[in-house]
């Protein structure tokens, strides 16, 4: 019957957990990766949050509101590092906490921190390090092994853009070291996940088959997502419509080097470009509707327009379509802006 949960949300969590390598994962019902980490309260009042997340600056300025927050320009060790100076933080659960939240992929550029370097330098300066995965994926970054305390993955993609409302998952990396060492800072956000007193999620059948599902296939569908976004970028490189591309696996982003050593089977779904002397906007109307209205993380490849559809900027992530018929589609849309 609509409405009763199939399968139990705690299971679900375990298998999630079992397939991420943590030891624990919690279920929010959330429109993106910051909100999920503001409605699970485990940042608290009195706690610096520095984030690398220029895409979301106004999510941290809502949802963190009781907070320190210090936006920082650069995903970098020496950025994040100077942004903590003064703050003295503690991996004990009452806190205070210092947290560093940055994206495996992700703000203007779609940029790609060095998460291993992060990581220890995160816990060198007793700072919770935790990731939004949401581009990437577990398929593509596994930020829990890379030294993250805390991942974050929005489950669009997971889910193959076909749930009826937006989750977000929450995984706590496993604190138990060799040697019988324990990892202060995964520990500390275990104690803060636990006693975060949100709700179990009510997990209704429908969403709950929708997410099993999308388990069962989602490396297949991951894999066609990452290879036809490089297809797609390659096309935008060489477009004389087009002013710049911006994608890991290209050798001009600035984050190429690290991203071959922290992405995995290939360089994600998101391509992101700048118009030649043309709006988003433009383009949009130039284009089909189904490229702005289809679903997240779907079939059909969708674009965005990341500074508003008065900027230059569209961000791309592609689905599992066709990738010749997309680049044509697109190739006639240019050249119909060319005419204008």
């Amino acid at each position: 019957m609509k409405g009763r949960c199939l399968v139990d949300v705690q299971q679900l969590e375990e298998t999630w957990a079992l397939r991420t390598g943590a030891r624990e994962a919690r279920l929010v019902a959330a429109p993106h990766v910051p909100a999920a980490l503001s409605l699970l309260g485990i940042v608290r009042p009195g706690d610096r949050l520095v984030a690398f997340a220029d895409d979301f600056a106004d999510a941290f300025a809502r949802g963190f509101d009781t907070c320190d927050v210090v936006l920082v320009g650069e995903p970098s060790i020496a950025a994040f590092t100077a942004a903590s100076e003064g703050f003295d933080a503690s991996f004990d659960a009452e806190g205070p906490h210092l947290w560093w939240f940055v994206n495996s992929i992700g703000g203007f550029g779609l940029r790609v921190p060095d998460l291993r370097a992060l990581g220890r330098a995160a816990r060198e300066t007793r700072a919770l390090l935790a990731v939004d995965n949401a581009v990437a994926g577990l398929f593509g970054c596994d930020p829990l092994r890379l030294g993250a305390a805390l991942s974050l993955e929005a489950l669009d993609r997971v889910c193959a853009g076909m749930a009826p409302r937006k989750l977000v998952v929450a995984s706590v990396a496993r604190s138990l070291l060799k040697r019988h060492r324990v990892d202060a800072a995964a520990e500390c956000a275990h104690a803060l996940l636990e006693g975060c007193g949100l709700a179990k999620l009510n997990l209704p059948s429908d969403e709950a088959g929708v997410l099993e599902r999308g388990l069962d296939s989602l490396d297949t569908r991951m894999q066609a997502h990452f290879d036809r976004a490089r297809a797609l970028a390659e096309y935008l490189a060489a477009n004389e419509m087009v002013r710049t591309v911006r994608y890991p696996g290209l050798c001009s982003h600035p984050d190429h080097a690290v991203a071959t050593g922290i992405l995995e089977h290939g360089f994600g779904p998101a391509v992101e470009f700048d118009l030649i002397k043309r709006s988003a906007g433009e383009l949009f109307d130039a284009l089909p509707g189904e490229f702005r209205t289809s679903p997240a993380g779907g079939a059909t490849t969708r674009l965005s327009a990341p500074r508003g559809k008065e900027g230059s900027t569209v961000r791309l992530f592609a689905g599992t379509d066709n990738p010749l018929v997309v680049a044509s589609t697109l190739d006639n849309a240019l050249r119909q802006l060319a005419t204008l």
